[in-house]
């Protein structure tokens, strides 16, 4: 079973070991109205009956301006990193009863209120085969997410996606602009850049 390394500027910042898990997403997200520009995750699990649920390797890991962020899909077993549930995050906060995760129109004010902490964006993606896409900020791409999507049915490969959004495509439940739609083989890596 493969395993998934992240680095951040060629420092290992988490190693995952893929064998008792279902599905995991390693991605580098940020918005121009969030006080960092970038911030890496990683969480996945395995969800069924009596499994470990769901886990959280990385949450809000700092991206700079300038940082390379690669994730490699590297062949066989690896000693991994544990990853932890939310009431470990978390240990202070109540166990959680929300099943309803729609933005109201409330939220949906909120968001749109908040200022903008950053003029723009522009980031890379790149895999190690060769594909690369870069995208920036515009008056409506206001959001960017690069993921690295794996999972059990196909455990030698992981699906790479970048994309920009705004709330609008939220709401809409569309994904927005795609920049970068690929894969990446075991034994391959997928790399994200915060360029501006």
């Amino acid at each position: 079973m493969p395993h998934i390394a992240v680095d951040v500027n060629n420092v290992r910042i988490t190693t995952i070991n893929l064998a008792s898990t279902r599905l995991m997403n390693v991605s580098v997200h940020g918005a121009l109205d969030r006080t960092l520009k970038a911030a890496v995750d990683a969480m996945g699990g395995n969800y069924d009956e009596g499994s470990c649920g769901h886990l959280t390797w990385l949450i809000d890991h700092p991206v700079q301006l300038g940082d390379i962020v690669r994730v490699h899909l590297n062949q066989g077993d690896a000693n991994g990193d544990a990853g932890k549930t939310f009431e470990e995050l978390f240990p202070d906060e109540p166990p959680s009863t929300q099943t309803d995760f729609s933005i109201s129109d409330t939220m949906a004010a909120e968001i749109r209120a908040r200022p903008r902490r950053h003029a723009a964006f522009e980031v890379q993606a790149s895999t190690s085969a060769g594909q690369q896409a870069t995208a920036t900020s515009n008056e409506r791409d206001t959001d960017f997410r690069f993921s690295v999507l794996w999972d059990h049915f196909q455990p030698d490969e992981a699906r790479i996606h970048l994309a920009t959004y705004c709330l609008d495509h939220v709401l809409a439940r569309m994904a927005g602009t795609t920049h970068l739609q690929t894969t990446i083989r075991a034994g391959e890596t997928a790399t994200f850049s915060l360029v501006a």
